[in-house]
């Protein structure tokens, strides 16, 4: 499928949410004796299965059963379910019960095979008023070949009478082709393979553009039983929708299973559609997230229908469904039999790719940078494993020159700003030739996308145009009600002029705080705020702000990228701020320790030793070892020619700066500093000295005053306070 979509500059306000389109479906279902009940039932589970999982509302379904006409009373085709819309769960309900109507039909309601019949009839309905252009589509489902050597009405010959439903055949794949209808047949059994290919290939077999997998294909499948799948597989490439693979497993009675199935994140249509053959087993869904969601109504900005809980067929139809792992939950009453079930997913991606330049008003020589990125309806899509199937290209037309392809690339290479941030970059000439029209055609392609085409129509500038501008605006995160500063940049080689303002494809819930800036002569940097509105939902805002010149020409333009995060509570940041603390303090605490630590010990008095003399130069009369683990000072007096320790009275010491020793006498007067082997007086008359263990170690000199022997630190192993803590 292709998205071609572009920015048109008159367009002033976000664009009408996306749909996926809606189309028209006919099944032609064989009802003729060469079938089984197994395989009528089988053909009615198709039926249903197409029915239920369409993705539109605004979509229709008819079924056709058909077998012959040959002879009074009989009719050829029987329209068991007339075109009917799948707008509510009634609509698809109704549709679900009248499929129950096919039937295996007896000899005396005509049970021959005539395919004729069956096409004619689908494309009258076909033919019927369209008001919304729907696309269609036309299911054949067959077991044998064309077969209506007993029906008068295609000629007195019997001989002949193939032949001509054949040649009328022949003509309806013509008006099939005319009227863009497309023919999907799917047999089984005896089925000619080589006429049912001529039924695909003889109406419209381009639904989808360049999606190979879109054109239709005649398929033949071994028995009915595998008729479900392969027509369901049918219905979602008819579609131009993706599918996923289907889950199967046995629900054995009085048990229940569970299913899982995915939904991608560029899908904003989903069904999920469940074959529980008897209608007692029980369904119900999960969410990615584990929530059981309604099947009927709105959770979070998810919308759900569900249908067929009364069939053997039930599906749930999701507007913008949660991307990720669903669980399907079926539970089987005790007695019901054990049966085979499963579960696939049918999406689409009703996307908007949204488009871009770096200078819309650009010269002819002038490089351009074109920006492509691709839109669900509540947000860009940046995950490169969501983009990895889609192609992203452009082309560029105008007045003057050949239209040119112009390739677009997300590597963070030349003009791409950042790699795998789902923005797709490439870079163009405008030719010396362009004179005035200048059109980019932004197109994405690929499985399950879904969208419009709309082209991004600007013109070349002209000698007159002497006004450059450009918009700054960084990608944020907003709570609502707040803000987001933006800047214009301009450069006005002309006289003052007024520029407008307008954000483009962007909700209502976000405005901007101006309409106009000013643009003075020469250069000028202007500001304005992205306001984001208080009742702004949680998720993404995207879109485009414009500068618009006088003449309404847009002259520079900025996507929005703004993430809105409702704000934090209040008790969750008090719970942030003490986590905070807690790691710092975790990460502080081993530091402050050992530095209060490192202070301790340096400032421990206990490796100095005190000398008494009566005069410097002869020996000491009294030695006193400072305590151990007493503080940072310790104090003594002199009585009798001795040195005494004493609890707070006398003199005080205590360490300085390096090996200083400071000493305060018991008057509180400081001494001179103290230093070993240089004594001091004290008040009294005698001489004070000091010996400092600390500064001991390997080969050191030996004390100053006393023994020669080393000195034995006695805090070498000494405990410190603080030390169990570490």
């Amino acid at each position: 499928m292709t998205t071609a979509v572009a920015l048109l500059p008159s367009a002033a306000q976000a664009a009408p949410p996306s749909d996926v389109k809606p189309v028209r479906v006919v099944i032609l279902v064989d009802e003729s004796g060469s079938l089984k009940d197994q395989d009528v039932k089988r053909e009615r589970a198709a039926a249903q299965l197409i029915a239920l999982s369409e993705l539109s509302p605004q979509s229709q379904v008819a079924v056709v059963g058909f077998g012959s006409s040959n002879g009074p009373g009989q009719s050829a085709v029987d329209i068991v379910c007339p075109l009917t819309g799948v707008q509510t769960a009634q609509d698809r309900e109704s549709l679900s019960r009248c499929v129950e109507k096919l039937r295996l039909r007896t000899s005396e309601e005509g049970n021959d095979t005539d395919h004729a019949a069956a096409l004619e009839q689908a494309l009258d309905i076909m033919g019927r008023p369209d008001d919304q252009q729907r696309s269609k589509i036309v299911f054949l489902l067959t077991d044998g070949v064309l077969d209506v050597r007993n029906s008068p009405q295609y000629g007195a010959d019997e001989q002949a009478r193939n032949a001509n439903a054949q040649a009328q055949i022949t003509r309806s794949l013509d008006d099939a082709r005319q009227g863009q209808v497309q023919i999907w047949p799917l047999g089984f059994g005896a089925a000619d393979k080589s006429a049912l290919d001529a039924f695909a290939a003889g109406g419209w077999v381009q639904p989808c553009g360049e999606q190979k997998t879109a054109t239709p294909t005649a398929r033949v499948v071994a028995t009915s039983a595998d008729v479900e799948r392969s027509l369901l597989e049918a219905f979602a490439y008819a579609r131009c929708a993706g599918i996923e693979e289907s889950v199967t497993d046995s629900l054995d009675a009085g048990a229940t299973i569970d299913l899982k199935v995915n939904i991608p994140i560029i899908a904003t249509d989903g069904s999920i559609v469940v074959v529980k053959r008897d209608k007692r087993i029980q369904v119900s869904y999960f969410d990615p997230e584990g929530t059981q969601v309604p099947k009927q109504g709105e959770l979070k900005e998810s919308t759900f229908q569900a249908a067929g809980e009364a069939g053997p067929v039930e599906s749930l139809r999701i507007r913008n469904p949660l991307p990720g792992e669903w669980i399907i939950r079926l539970t089987s009453p005790p007695n019901v039999s054990r049966q085979d079930v499963s579960a696939t997913v049918v999406w689409q991606g009703a996307l908007r790719a949204s488009i871009s330049l770096s200078n819309p008003r650009p010269r002819p020589g002038e490089q351009v940078n074109v920006r492509l990125r691709l839109q669900t309806r509540t947000g860009t899509i940046t995950d490169p494993a969501a983009l990895e199937d889609l192609r992203f290209s452009a082309r560029m037309s105008g007045d003057g020159f050949p239209e040119a392809p112009v390739e677009l690339g997300d590597t963070g290479e030349g003009a791409d700003r950042a790699q795998g941030d789902g923005e797709y970059t490439g870079q163009v000439v405008i030719p010396a030739t362009a004179t005035g029209a200048l059109t980019f055609l932004g197109k994405v392609t690929g499985p399950g996308v879904a969208g419009d085409e709309r082209p991004y129509s600007t013109s070349i500038a002209g000698p007159a145009d002497r006004l450059r501008a450009q918009v700054q605006l960084e990608p944020a995160t907003v709570e609502p009600g707040g803000t987001l500063a933006g800047a214009v940049r301009i450069t006005n080689e002309a006289e003052p002029v007024q520029l407008g303002l307008r954000l483009v494809d962007v909700p209502g819930t976000v405005s901007l705080s101006a309409q106009q800036v000013q643009a003075p002569t020469g250069s000028s940097e202007q500001g304005f705020e992205l306001r984001v509105g208080a009742d702004a939902g949680e998720g993404e805002v995207s879109g485009v702000v414009q500068v618009l010149d006088p003449a309404g020409q847009v002259v520079a333009e900025e996507f929005v990228d703004v993430a809105v995060q409702p704000p934090t509570p209040l008790w969750q940041r008090a719970l942030q701020a003490l986590l905070i603390i807690l790691v710092v303090l975790a990460v502080a605490l081993p530091f402050l320790l050992a530095r209060r630590r490192a202070r301790r010990r340096a400032a421990d008095p206990s490796e100095l030793t005190l000398h008494l003399f009566d005069r410097p130069g002869e020996p000491y009369i009294s030695r006193l070892q400072a305590p151990l683990g007493e503080g940072p000072e310790f104090t003594f007096e002199v009585s009798d020619g001795r040195l005494v320790r004493t609890y707070g009275t006398g003199y005080s010491v205590r360490r300085g700066q390096g090996r200083t020793v400071l000493v305060r006498d018991p008057s509180g007067q400081e001494l001179d500093p103290l230093f070993p082997g240089q004594p001091i007086a004290l008040p009294n008359g005698m001489w004070l000295g000091v010996d400092d263990g600390r500064s001991r170690g390997a080969g050191a000199e030996q004390p100053a005053y006393g023994a020669a022997e080393p000195y034995q630190s006695r805090t070498t192993h000494r405990p410190m306070p603080g030390d169990d803590l570490l």
